[in-house]
């Protein structure tokens, strides 16, 4: 990691009071953090770092994205945008709170200066394996890890794609295993299930109809029964 300039937390002045409500409910000490200045284009860490730090962002503005092997779908690019971080804003702090590496890059766009706090300093009010606020904020990360995952497959899929998608993760959370296959008796509507996969009531009915006259699927009325998850898997695009 390529840092242009380090400082200590103790030289530098605190954050407006505009810019640090959370921080100071935190109890969060001057001695506590370190101020890296980012170049334009600059990364803070990579995907696959090992992580030990939550961010802060007091000026400029930081990408956070992540690198695809190849070209999908309406993408032209190999990297993909999850969000753009502006001053006010922690950013990277789901990695280090679930200890695993991180899934995403976060890059300057424009001269930024960026807070570093040890995990320790927010682990401390997490203590105890029953902590309510720990439970609570790890279902937190885990929703917006889904959430990033599903928006960026929803831009990324074709209709088809996001339709057997969504059909294979009903399957495999609500999904009750039959010697003719794997039967959703969630008795969604069309309106529903369109929902989930982003899409409209009359393509969802059409592509429900071509996987069932290829014999992936059976509909009877709201229940749909997989009858060849392979197959579903490769409509899928194997996203």
């Amino acid at each position: 990691m390529a840092l242009s300039v380090l400082a200590q937390g103790t030289t530098q002045e605190p954050l407006s009071m505009r810019q640090e409500p959370a921080l100071q409910s935190l109890n969060v000490q001057k001695k506590e953090y370190e101020t890296i200045f980012l170049k334009e284009n600059e990364f803070l860490f990579k995907e696959g770092d090992t992580p030990t730090d939550i961010y802060f962002l007091k000026t400029g503005s930081v990408m956070t994205g992540v690198h695809q092997k190849q070209a999908r779908g309406r993408s032209t690019g190999l990297d993909y945008v999850n969000k753009l971080v502006g001053p006010g804003e922690f950013f990277g702090y789901k990695s280090p709170l679930t200890n695993s590496s991180y899934q995403f890059f976060a890059k300057a766009i424009k001269a930024s200066e960026v807070l570093i706090y040890p995990k320790n300093a927010f682990e401390q009010l997490l203590s105890g394996p029953d902590s309510l606020l720990k439970m609570v904020l790890l279902q937190t990360i885990r929703d917006l890890e889904t959430y990033e995952a599903m928006n960026r497959f929803h831009y990324l899929a074709s209709v088809e794609e996001r339709i057997a998608y969504q059909l294979i993760l009903l399957g495999d959370k609500f999904g009750v295993q039959t010697p003719e296959g794997v039967r959703l008796n969630l008795k969604l509507t069309r309106n529903e299930l369109a929902q989930l996969a982003g899409t409209i009531n009359e393509s969802l009915s059409r592509h429900l109809t071509s996987f069932k006259n290829e014999g992936i699927i059976e509909v009877h009325g709201k229940e749909i029964l997989i009858r060849d998850r392979s197959a579903l898997e490769k409509k899928s695009g194997n996203f």
